[in-house]
């Protein structure tokens, strides 16, 4: 039977149910391996319908090596057999011997997909180890006794002198005795390539699967944390307008139409990590019109970033995070005029960023980081690991000083998303 052939498809398919199993009706008595209900195992290829054409695929790559490696084994016996019979003084021809030679390994071949089909749907482990035990080792006379019918028949085909001379039994017997060790070798070896390939895909799909769901769990971390800046730039600035709107009413009306703005900027990045540096710019601009509102000309913010580190990939409410925290530490005292610069570069292949003011600085007590900053802290630790660097430290000439450094790739060809 040809590998491939419609007579081969139980072997292509995952465990099927065991004979016997119980009805729906009646508690099922028999609960398979969990790792025998995995795609991978068989050692032919997966098998869900979405990778169809990656099981075709390692089913012929497994039938040509397979072949192949009949092939070279099959070479070498006939040229150990052509030297053995040049030894006494028998002279036969290697190309009589090559093709029962090929015969010889070939039904190697030809048998492998019983020997997989019987290891997989009888494994020597769990509740059933006796009978399955049983059924491998019927299933191994099995495949001594095909195979050396199959050599017999070839060397009686193709006319091999002296043994095409000698009586078929006589023939049979002797092979038998003469390859049944061989025989069983080679049906455990199969038999371990097969438990061995098996492994070998269920551990890479285990680990495929761990690492997809540990990737699900960042995003989540990564989504529940940026849902967390925007209520919390939102309350600011709700604070804001509630502490305008009894002084100033019609610039509180003109801070709660910019933030209805902000608000449906940020709405179009939902679900995004990392937008253009131009988006986050622009959504910064919006927020700055909002505590221009609230400071008047007391307030002046600075944002200067290279032309070309436009398109570059960054961390959705990056920047708005480090000004808030500027203004709101560096100028506590509202009648202080006070100096908020941004300044965006490119190095190399860091992205540099740096947000100043000229304040009161950072408290020689310590400082507690809010919820922005902390948030912002943690954002970077999932989406860049260790490289990128966030500091935050108060400036010799005054002030403080944020600076972050991430990996620089523009927009169109890397995605942390």
């Amino acid at each position: 039977m040809a590998l491939g052939s419609p007579g081969a498809r139980p072997f292509s398919k995952g465990p099927g149910k065991p004979s016997g199993a119980a009805s729906p009706s009646r508690p099922q008595l028999y609960v398979p391996d969990p790792l025998a209900q995995t795609g991978e195992y068989t050692i032919f290829g997966l098998t869900r319908a979405s990778e169809l054409a990656t099981a075709r695929r390692r089913r012929r790559s497994f039938t040509l090596i397979l072949f192949g490696v009949a092939t070279i084994v099959a070479v070498l016996f006939a040229v150990e057999r052509y030297f053995y019979f040049r030894l006494f003084d028998q002279h036969v021809a290697l190309v009589q011997l090559v093709p029962a030679e090929l015969v010889f390994t070939y039904a190697w071949a030809l048998l492998t997909p019983m020997v997989m089909w019987t290891a997989r749907r009888f494994p020597v482990r769990g509740r059933h180890r006796g009978r399955n035990a049983a059924v491998q080792v019927t299933a191994m006379h099995a495949f001594v006794l095909l195979h050396v019918a199959m050599f017999t028949g070839a060397v009686l085909a193709f006319g091999t002198p002296p043994q095409s001379n000698v009586p078929v039994p006589r023939l049979f017997s002797g092979y038998l005795l003469s390859w049944f060790g061989v025989d069983v070798i080679v049906f455990c070896t199969l038999v371990a390539v097969h438990h061995a390939v098996i492994y070998y895909r269920v551990s890479q799909d285990r680990a495929l699967r761990a690492s997809q769901l540990e990737a699900r769990l960042a995003q989540s971390q990564l989504q529940t944390l940026r849902m967390q800046l925007q209520p919390h730039f939102l309350f600011n600035t709700l604070n804001s307008i509630s502490t305008l709107m009894h002084r100033d009413v019609k610039r509180a009306d003109s801070m709660i139409v910019a933030l209805s703005d902000l608000l449906r900027m940020s709405l179009r990045s939902t679900g995004r990590q990392e937008v253009p540096l131009q988006e986050e710019l622009e959504f910064l601009q919006r927020y700055l019109e909002i505590m221009t509102l609230r400071f008047g000309d007391r307030l002046a913010v600075d944002v200067q970033a290279e032309p070309e580190v436009l398109d570059a990939r960054v961390p959705s409410l990056m920047l708005q995070p480090l000004v808030e925290n500027a203004i709101r530490h560096g100028f506590q005292d509202a009648r202080r005029r006070g100096h908020v610069t941004v300044d965006i570069t490119r190095d190399g292949e860091v992205l540099r960023c740096s947000v100043a003011d000229d304040g009161c600085g950072l408290p020689d007590d310590g400082f507690r980081e809010g919820v922005g900053l902390t948030t912002t802290r943690a954002r970077l630790r999932h989406l860049y690991g260790d490289a990128h660097q966030f500091d935050l430290r108060n400036r010799p000439e005054g002030g403080a000083r944020a600076t972050l450094a991430i990996p620089y790739h523009p927009f169109d060809r890397t995605a942390a998303d």
